[in-house]
């Protein structure tokens, strides 16, 4: 079983309850994008509109390898419509306010499955039913660990410890699984010019955050955290949000890894998917900041999982390198789709259609892996 094969086999839709309000000071896009990131596009949008990027507010990310609609919210005035490579921006009116994710009620996916073999062809219905009765661990899946390297991890680990020259070396010389292309390219040559900041300046993409680096670098050779600080916080940010999350993977696999379980794997990982909700579906567990609280099994797995990486809660923090600490942010450990249905299921062709509808936050790609467990395992 197979998806993502063609983009269009892959499509969410946010579900938004909009802040709408003729006249209001705020313009809001309906957003469709195919094959490019969200932070991609709200960079292109703002120079089209000649406002800052941090101007253009998306409430939720998506990622690169599906078709997504999604709104995003600019204050000041815009046009109809904003076209660009991989995007369309559609005014639906205005609004008092900015988009929150408080405004995002769950997302619509439309999947389309194909290369299916005699046995998930068999075996598919029953699973989706099983699923949408039991729903399924809500994990952080790989589209959140963009920021993670096989060769050296993940880059909000060395932020966290206050390790400049790391972090630089990380971003300018180490490829991360969410790298475009031409900043792989850039990233295998400049690992032979380190410390030459001026040839790897020349050779840097552009436009790019790599050349301001580079330029502090030229002038201020070993300014380490000043470099670091030349890298946006919004990234910083959302580097430390996501070895957080993977931190948070680990704590729920601690205690659910001794429960009758099938496995799925999460960037080069295996994590437990449990036979049967477990005791402790309904709990609502931090990810790890400094005045984070847990209750047991919480508070062992989270002590486990931070040991695991050499660190504690008061690690995440602001710091030399972080301008602000980690929000508090609290997430369920277990999913339950909003609505699950098979549809279109061709035994002769080998593919089937697959739609429903999650929470804010929860993973299409994650329930799909589930259900793949489930149809081998069960």
């Amino acid at each position: 079983m197979r998806w993502k094969v063609r983009p269009e086999d892959f499509q969410v839709e946010e579900i938004v309850e909009l802040p709408l309000r003729p006249g209001g000071p705020y313009v809001l896009y309906r957003v469709r994008k195919r094959e490019r990131t969200t932070l991609e596009v709200q960079g292109e949008l703002a120079a089209r509109l000649g406002v800052p990027q941090r101007a253009v507010i998306f409430p939720a990310l998506k990622d690169r390898e599906a078709i997504a609609v999604q709104m995003a919210a600019v204050r000041g005035r815009g046009p109809d419509r904003i076209q660009g490579r991989g995007f369309e921006a559609v005014r639906i009116g205005e609004a008092d306010r900015p988009l929150r994710p408080q405004d995002l009620r769950g997302n619509r996916f439309v999947v389309r499955l194909r290369e299916l073999d005699d046995l998930e062809v068999e075996r598919l219905p029953a699973a989706v039913a099983a699923l949408a009765i039991h729903g399924f661990p809500n994990y952080f899946d790989d589209q959140r660990f963009g920021s993670w390297s096989p060769e050296a991890g993940f880059i909000g680990r060395p932020l966290l410890l206050g390790q400049a020259e790391e972090v630089l070396r990380i971003y300018l010389t180490v490829p991360m699984v969410g790298d475009p292309p031409e900043v792989r390219a850039f990233k295998s040559e400049a690992r032979a010019w380190w410390g030459n900041w001026a040839a790897m300046q020349e050779r840097a993409p552009r436009p790019s955050n790599y050349r301001s680096v580079l330029t502090f670098l030229k002038d201020h050779p070993t300014d380490w955290r000043g470099a670091v600080r030349r890298i946006p916080a919004r990234l910083r940010a959302l580097w430390v949000d996501a070895y957080r999350a993977w931190v948070w993977n680990r704590a729920l696999r601690w205690v659910w890894v001794s429960l009758p379980h099938l496995e799925i794997e999460i960037r080069g990982e295996r994590f437990p998917v449990p036979l049967e909700p477990p005791q402790e579906m309904e709990a609502i567990v931090g990810l790890p900041h400094r005045r984070a609280r847990y209750e047991s099994p919480w508070s062992e797995a989270m002590a486990a999982a931070l040991a695991e990486e050499g660190l504690s809660l008061s690690h995440f923090r602001k710091g030399a390198l972080l301008e602000d600490a980690p929000p508090p942010t609290r997430r369920p450990v277990w999913c339950r789709p909003l609505a699950l249905d098979l549809r279109d299921l061709q035994p002769d062709r080998r593919e089937a259609l697959l739609v429903f509808e999650l929470s804010p936050g929860s993973y299409g790609t994650l329930l799909l892996k589930a259900l793949a467990a489930w149809i081998r395992n069960v």
